[in-house]
């Protein structure tokens, strides 16, 4: 993307309270927005059966941190130049924004992933960013499915991966332990 494209902080609301920031990102059908509200145990973010519901960055005050909900990509009902406008705001956010510490990757466990993921493993590698990766939806697969899931996840990504439901809350409480681990309360 050239420069004179590129987003600048003025095209979206940011906060300039300097608290730090990890942001949720993946695809659009992922489910970040019901994980981030079963992380903060009420409704937060608007959730839809419709993927690319959340369009902009979305910024979630905690206890002195922001959890960010970024707008998903693939799959998004909306125009392409749209589309193409929240690729590059999530772009510059992740490439670009000081306070961000790192980020949690949220996939459905059924998917493998695509280059959009491993571009993110990139970003975060390039800024020396905390990452997790964390397979949601386990709530629809049998136990034997979980744990071939898992482990052909590890493998794609070369690092392990959280398996849990935001649904019904499985394994919550170790990514809320991992967040803890970076002294973010929740």
């Amino acid at each position: 993307m050239s420069d004179r494209r590129r987003p600048t902080p003025s095209a979206f609301a940011l906060p300039d309270a300097g608290w730090p920031e990890l942001a949720l990102m993946g695809r659009s059908n992922a489910g970040k927005s019901s994980l981030l509200n079963a992380l903060v145990g009420r409704r937060q973010a608007p959730v839809s059966a419709t993927p690319g519901k959340t369009q902009t960055v979305s910024f979630y005050p905690m206890r002195g941190w922001y959890l960010v909900d970024l707008p998903g990509y693939g799959y998004a009902r909306t125009s392409k130049s749209r589309r193409e406008a929240m690729g590059e705001m999530v772009e510059w956010y992740l490439t670009q924004r000081q306070p961000l510490l790192g980020g949690v990757v949220v996939q459905d466990c059924r998917r493998d992933p695509e280059a959009e993921e491993y571009q993110l493993l990139e970003w975060a590698a390039t800024r020396n960013l905390w990452l997790v990766v964390v397979a949601n939806k386990v709530d629809k697969l049998n136990q034997a499915e979980r744990r071939a899931r898992e482990a052909a996840l590890a493998t794609a990504w070369g690092r392990p991966v959280l398996m849990l439901s935001a649904k019904t809350r499985e394994n919550l409480e170790a990514l809320k332990t991992a967040i803890r681990g970076l002294g973010l309360a929740l």
